[in-house]
């Protein structure tokens, strides 16, 4: 691919818009399906996610010269795009220059959400959600369980919990995503009930982080291989979390925000992750790749050493409930993913992101819950937190200060 570029002789603009699309050309494998994946393009037809090279009309794209077009090419790329093959939204489309939602204004900063406090709580505040392309960023790269390594500039958001037992030892059992410069996106059960229990009390988050260490004591100075450590100033828990534990629904609103007692520094090793606000919102399809990242599980060890990355298979609500029929509910606020052998976010991943990567950038659908039973089983997804049925109550909670 870089041949033909070169031979093509372009511009600097027009290389650098083009060489966005195969910004992950690494020699990581990619995980691979009998069946294409579907997708959206961004003229917001459904495709097929398959290698470029197998996409007539997007690779008779990438030998023209139209800025446009090398756009649509860059907008078109999937999960699993990742390694040698990069993978894009293959349709029958004819029509790469003026891509529906594509040629809109990228704004920093959405209409401001407005709430209400009285009485003793906050007055009314405002809240704006960082917006591409400040969030979200689709790293220029060179386990979750069955997953491979994520390149130490990707998902630069993944935040590590981590937490002080009895005996004074620090555990890292859950992450979250960093969404703002004060605040993080987790599990509920990552910070309530009982994992207070069993592993302990929930004492710092550690950000800037590539590499899985509980041993290193935990620095403000340190960034890397060990990332960084802040204070937690509060956490929020979904006030209607394990309310219907009598009616068969698991871990219902299983959500939570944690507000650092500091504002961390946005560099190249910490950025924040999207979420799915009205402007970044498109349709999920059954069969549709999303990607979760972690530390937990990768089939030869508890935790992995290094960030890991897989690319999951959505499940439509009503199929997902279908399998679980016998043993729990699927409320409307949650989705599943998963359900291919040896591929899954596990134990360890808890309270992680399930991402779909649009328009270049990495937008938050989900929030690793739990499980059945065991990771990476055939027919079996894991269960996650639907953050889209959660923007308002995200919004309302968090402080503008």
């Amino acid at each position: 691919v870089n041949s033909v570029i070169m031979s093509r002789q372009v511009s600097t603009n027009k290389f650098w818009l083009l060489s966005g699309v195969f910004a992950v050309l690494t020699a990581c494998t990619v995980t691979t399906y009998s069946v294409p994946a579907k997708c959206l393009n961004p003229n917001q037809n459904i495709g097929q996610c398959i290698s470029i090279y197998d996409c007539v009309s997007l690779s008779h794209v990438v030998r023209n010269e139209l800025e446009a077009q090398y756009r649509f090419v860059r907008l078109s790329q999937c999960a699993g795009g990742d390694g040698k093959t990069p993978f894009v939204c293959c349709t029958n489309d004819t029509d790469f220059n003026q891509p529906n939602g594509v040629e809109k204004e990228r704004v920093v900063f959405p209409d401001m959400i407005t709430t209400e406090r009285t009485g003793s709580e906050r007055p009314k505040v405002a809240v704006a959600f960082i917006e591409p392309p400040l969030c979200g960023a689709l790293a220029i790269s060179n386990k979750i369980y069955g997953g491979e390594d994520a390149d130490v500039n990707e998902f630069t958001w993944l935040v590590k919990l981590e937490y002080k037992a009895e005996d004074g030892s620090i555990l890292s059992e859950c992450a979250g995503s960093l969404i703002n410069e004060r605040y993080v996106l987790t599990a509920a059960h990552c910070v309530t009930g009982t994992i207070e229990e069993q592993i302990g009390k929930l004492v710092y988050l550690r950000v800037g982080d590539h590499r899985f260490s509980t041993s290193e004591p935990c620095n403000e100075e340190d960034r890397e291989p060990y990332g960084y450590c802040v204070g937690i100033e509060s956490v929020v828990v979904h006030e209607n979390y394990g309310a219907n534990r009598d009616i068969r629904i698991r871990e219902q609103n299983d959500i939570a925000l944690i507000r650092m007692n500091r504002s961390v520094k946005f560099d190249e090793h910490i950025q924040p992750v999207c979420l799915p606000t009205a402007s970044l919102q498109k349709e999920l399809i059954e069969g549709e790749l999303l990607t979760a990242v972690g530390w937990g599980h990768t089939g030869f060890s508890r935790h992995s050493s290094v960030k890991q990355k897989v690319n999951l298979p959505l499940y439509s609500l009503q199929h997902c409930r279908h399998i679980f029929q016998k043993y729990f509910y699927v409320a409307a606020e949650q989705l599943c993913a998963g359900g291919v052998f040896r591929q899954d976010s596990c134990t360890g991943d808890s309270g992680g992101p399930l991402m779909r990567l649009y328009s270049a950038s990495w937008i938050i659908e989900g929030i690793v819950s739990f499980g059945r039973r065991g990771c990476g089983h055939e027919n079996r997804p894991g269960v996650y937190t639907r953050v889209r049925n959660y923007i308002d109550w995200i919004a309302e909670h968090m402080e503008a200060w």
